[in-house]
């Protein structure tokens, strides 16, 4: 019987933490919205800038956690990232002014981009090569299938409170995430291995294809900065609309159990969609697949943007257009960086994106809630972000080749040695 490739297993890990953080702060957070709101008697506004200061700090911490990553174990560095991720929930749920909420929220930020963000997308960009669309595509599904536990988040904060909700969410978190950060380890090689688990002897122009830029070089090149920015403005309306989709829904006469099944459905929908999207991504322009996804996400936001709560069979259209749009960023980030930048400093590069990810999310959810607090509907915010994502679009259009496409260099090299060979050969 063949062994299964120990990549693998670290994918897998990976996926339950991503699920497990979904759960929590990504789907999850929007049905702690209304009663945190109701409980405490804050302003959409304040409670969307929790989220916010939590993505501020983590864009600030991710270049840092990243050169972390490309120097230190992983399996330290995810203890304990799981450990301070799990204390920030805590202080969280025994918040009771805004101080102790924002510190909650900045301690799970400093956890959350340890073991959630950088340094699993770092080790699995080690440990795949060929197949890094595929493993990202896998471990992405871990965000959509926390979505599916949306309703049993309601029902388990109408039933125990939010505060008491997150204190069992945090021991939750304990009790799965330490015995998975065992099973990460840092690089194949140090087993014996190449990425996807071949012999090491099988591939001896691996090290040269994988070396990778510089940090320094790679800041130079135009493609970090349409990939960044790009990115960036593609994420900046999702993390608004997934803080702000039931409350969104609920201010349009939707009821809440319903807002909550739309929640299901969309994240049921970006299951199935992001394992498509890392499949292409192994087999096609991983920025054209990009734009595909970029095109789906405008016109989802335009839908959402026209809902009205007369019919749930539009809000149903909007969860599956937009829902097989969002799904392609995160699956196709991890190998469209790998793709242009190589291994080297993978982390510290991966962690700089990160920043400007961590840029949109922090102005996106804040605004939406502003928007809502001075005009009591979510009116134009919606439509303005479909605007951005055309923007981010563009960007990705004009990314040139990556260094190991066929239209790129080897190519123009190739031309070059020809041109040479028969004008030495016309002189002599």
């Amino acid at each position: 019987m063949k062994k299964v490739f120990f990549g693998w297993y670290i994918m897998a890990a990976t996926l339950l933490l991503l699920t497990y953080n979904s759960v929590v702060f990504v789907y999850g957070f929007t049905a702690f919205m209304s009663p945190i709101i109701t409980s405490l008697g804050y302003s959409s506004a304040q409670v969307s800038l929790a989220s916010s200061i939590r993505g501020l700090e983590v864009g600030g911490l991710d270049p840092f956690v990243g050169a972390a990553a490309d120097r230190w174990s992983s399996k330290r560095l995810m203890l304990i990232g799981i450990i301070i991720f799990a204390l920030g929930i805590i202080c969280i749920s025994q918040s009771a002014n805004l101080a102790v909420f924002y510190a909650g929220f900045l301690i799970v930020g400093l956890g959350g981009s340890i073991c959630i963000t950088v340094v699993p997308n770092t080790v699995i960009a080690r440990w795949f090569r060929k197949n890094i669309g595929k493993a990202s595509g896998i471990m992405a599904t871990g965000v959509a299938i926390g979505g599916v536990f949306t309703p049993l988040v309601v029902k388990a904060i109408d039933n125990f409170g939010w505060q008491n909700t997150l204190l069992y969410m945090a021991i939750g978190m304990l009790a799965v995430g330490i015995p998975l950060s065992f099973l990460f380890r840092s690089r194949p090689e140090d087993y014996g291995l190449s990425p996807d688990g071949t012999a090491q002897t099988d591939n001896e122009d691996l090290n040269i294809e994988d070396s990778g830029v510089s940090v320094k070089e790679a800041l130079k090149m135009r493609a970090f900065w349409f990939i960044s920015l790009g990115t960036m403005l593609q994420m900046m309306p999702m993390h608004a609309l997934t803080i702000h989709m039931m409350p969104y829904l609920e201010s349009i006469g939707i009821e809440r159990d319903l807002a909550a099944i739309a929640v299901t459905i969309f994240a049921i929908i970006t299951i199935p969609t992001r394992l498509l999207y890392g499949a292409a991504a192994d087999m096609y322009s991983k920025k054209y697949v990009l734009v595909f996804s970029m095109i789906l996400t405008t016109a989802g936001l335009l839908v959402f943007h026209f809902l009205d709560g007369s019919s749930f069979v539009m809000v149903v259209v909007f969860t599956v257009v937009y829902g097989i749009g969002a799904a392609g960023v995160t699956p196709l980030r991890t190998p469209i960086l790998r793709d242009y930048f190589g291994i080297k400093k993978f982390g510290t590069i991966f962690g700089l994106n990160a920043f400007f990810i961590t840029v949109g999310a922090v102005i996106g959810a804040p605004i939406a809630g502003w928007v809502y607090d001075m005009r009591a509907v979510y009116d134009p915010i919606w439509l303005i972000f479909s605007g951005l994502v055309v923007a981010g679009m563009i960007l990705i259009i004009l990314l040139p080749p990556h260094p190991g496409s066929k239209s790129a260099v080897p190519k123009l090299t190739s031309l070059l040695t020809r041109f040479r060979r028969n004008r030495k050969e016309s002189i002599t």
